[in-house]
């Protein structure tokens, strides 16, 4: 394959284990770096799992103890940011394996880029969503560019939540986008540590069943209109030459 250092393919898996994806990231995140591999965006959900950020103070022995109280939701520590958040069924993942130094100033700067791509994409659904000052992810059915007010949760419903690593430039996570999962999960805990918090989903706002692929397809154009360079989404994970543990 030839390679050009801003070149970026984009994947949609379908639906891996959170620990599996994670070292799945990890191996890609190696390969660009040593630009072995082009840039690589990865679609994807998770089977139900609670993972707890670098922010969120939990003991491995607490994460074992809920791991046996409960088979049916797995609790995992991971590598990035932030504190615990909800994967599951329905939910559209976005991991994009970038080099920041290629298109961004910083990691400010890439995450205003998520940010935009994910409004964007909620744009083709008719669902107007905005960003909160000092509060990573997006909003719909609240007050666009609200302030921030210590100890007290913006307006309208969180859909979409950010959390991300950075390795030597090459960027690690992303992004989770609330599409047809089940909303009643995010009551089981505090999501981002924001007690009271209210999300929503695509399905919830449209009323109907939408397709993941098709989800990611209008995610991968908003992100090349963005850069304006080719983002294509594949199926054909074995195109990249990497496995999936």
């Amino acid at each position: 394959m030839d390679k050009k250092p801003q070149d970026i393919q984009a994947f949609f898996l379908g639906k891996i284990d959170y620990l599996s994806g994670l070292r799945f990231q990890e191996k890609i995140n190696s390969l660009v770096y040593s630009n072995e591999i082009n840039q690589t965006i990865l679609f994807l959900e998770h089977n139900n799992v609670l993972t707890y950020g670098s922010n969120e103070k939990i003991s491995d022995e607490e994460i074992k103890q809920l791991n046996n109280e409960n088979k049916n939701l797995s609790h995992v520590r991971t590598t990035r940011g932030g504190q615990v958040t909800l994967h599951n069924p329905g939910q559209l993942i976005c991991y994009p394996i970038i080099n920041l130094k290629n298109y961004f100033e910083g990691v400010l700067d890439y995450v205003k880029f998520l940010e935009k791509s994910i409004i964007r994409s909620l744009d083709h659904y008719a669902i107007k969503s905005h960003t909160v000052n000092n509060r990573r992810g997006i909003w719909v059915n609240g007050e666009p560019n609200e302030k921030y007010v210590e100890n007290k949760n913006p307006s309208g419903q969180k859909i979409a939540a950010i959390g991300l690593k950075v390795i030597r430039y090459i960027t690690l996570h992303g992004f989770s986008l609330n599409v047809n999962n089940d909303l009643d999960m995010f009551k089981i805990f505090t999501p981002c540590g924001m007690p009271g918090l209210e999300v929503n989903s695509i399905k919830n706002i449209s009323n109907k069943e939408i397709n993941l692929y098709e989800v990611a397809q209008k995610i991968c154009i908003s992100m090349s209109e963005i850069l304006q360079i080719p983002i294509e989404l594949d199926t054909e994970i074995t195109k990249l030459g990497v496995k999936i543990d």
